[in-house]
């Protein structure tokens, strides 16, 4: 299987929908040729088609297709997602430095919030502790627009900040 770093990914240009149709149509086709195969793998061969390892990561990428785009307004408040799969990214995460890319981005029930999921190159330590740590790659956060964790009422958790990295 093929895998892509964040700086090779492949642009997705459509939304789910014509992917999803896509996928119905090969699954019509193929069963008009005799093959028999669920929708869920029809989706997968549309993913995977697309240069993606799964379906899961490109209707993540569709997701970013559609939220609002992110950036700042002339007086420097942010606005929309703070970050796009594939992203690199950039800051703390228990006041340690931190890097890695998106892998995935979605809406909230609550606006300004999104909830992050950001695979760490090289991965991070989670504990606070100095006795032991416990090192991961990927995460999963709420993040409000600024890039910083929050709970789904708001707060601030202190836990992650991050930005998009310089290009380069």
């Amino acid at each position: 299987m093929t895998t892509h770093s964040s700086s090779t990914m492949p642009s997705v240009r459509h939304g789910t929908e014509t992917y999803k149709a896509q996928a119905r149509r090969l699954r019509e086709a193929l069963a008009s040729e005799g093959v028999s195969i669920s929708h869920g793998r029809a989706l997968e061969l549309v993913a995977r088609q697309q240069g993606l390892r799964d379906w899961n990561t490109l209707a993540a990428a569709t997701g970013a297709m559609t939220a609002p785009a992110h950036g700042e307004t002339p007086d420097g408040t942010r606005f929309g997602a703070p970050f796009a799969v594939g992203e690199r990214v950039e800051g703390t995460f228990n006041g340690k430095p931190a890097q890695g890319h998106v892998f995935g981005i979605e809406r909230t029930i609550k606006p300004d919030l999104w909830r992050a999921t950001i695979a760490f190159d090289p991965p991070v330590d989670v504990v606070t502790s100095q006795l032991f740590s416990s090192l991961r790659r990927r995460i999963t956060m709420v993040v409000g627009a600024d890039g910083r964790s929050r709970r789904l009422t708001g707060t601030e958790t202190g836990v992650m900040a991050l930005k998009p990295a310089p290009a380069g």
